[in-house]
């Protein structure tokens, strides 16, 4: 037996609070980045790894998981996670969405709107990713820290925001009336009312107009509605 896989054993066996077995936990599971050193998504995945072994709420979570368990599990926490971070950060998100959603190709873009559900969002990840990958580095960065917030929001169940369906129905409507043709108006509404039907183009154009006036919206319609968009 290694003197590698020894260290290992008696960190997780034994010795799991010990600031040095810390240490080999975090190598161990930065060891596990899928993406190479040449990438500009390993250092924010590696970062956010060594956070996340260091919770152990995180660490019993994962106990016992597969691989592809994991992604799942991850893909819920994020998800579960968004009604818990606060407005502003759900405005930041939204703004972040919307320049991915812009740089993916049409089939992408559809696909990733069209996500419901954990397990959806993990086969989905590979989409996200490869779009990243050709954005710059503080939005690569900022996307990734968001995600840990959520999951970790998630985790520790922090209090959810208290946004009423009167107050996205107010702040739906501000948003197609900042829409300047009536047709466009009719057209996203149709769409979103089931987006799981809608064709590739319509999907994603319907997206990619939902998330542009997000931002135009005024105050507190902005941050209801960037809310809205993630209770999906």
């Amino acid at each position: 037996m290694t003197r590698k896989l020894n260290a290992v054993l008696l960190c997780t066996l034994i010795l799991t609070t010990l600031a040095g077995c810390k240490k080999v936990q975090e190598e161990l599971a930065a060891s596990q980045n899928p993406f190479p050193k040449s990438s500009p998504l390993h250092a924010p995945v590696d970062r956010v790894t060594r956070k996340l072994i260091n919770d152990p709420v995180y660490v019993q979570r994962m106990q016992g998981v597969s691989r592809e368990q994991a992604m799942v599990l991850g893909a819920q926490f994020t998800m579960n996670g968004m009604a818990r971070l606060d407005v502003r950060q759900l405005e930041h998100r939204a703004e972040l969405f919307s320049q991915i959603l812009e740089k993916q190709p049409v089939a992408d873009c559809a696909a990733m709107v069209k996500v419901s559900t954990p397990a959806e969002a993990a086969r989905n990840a590979d989409r996200l990713f490869d779009t990243l990958a050709t954005m710059p580095q503080p939005v690569i960065d900022q996307w990734f820290d968001f995600t840990h917030e959520a999951a970790m929001a998630e985790l520790h169940q922090r209090p959810r925001l208290q946004i009423s369906d009167a107050q996205v129905n107010e702040a739906a409507m501000a948003l197609v009336n900042l829409i300047p043709s009536e047709r466009d108006q009719r057209r996203l509404g149709l769409v979103l009312s089931n987006i799981s039907l809608a064709t590739d183009a319509d999907a994603c154009w319907a997206a990619r107009t939902l998330y542009a006036y997000i931002p135009k919206l005024p105050e507190p319609q902005r941050g209801h509605m960037a809310w809205a968009v993630t209770r999906q």
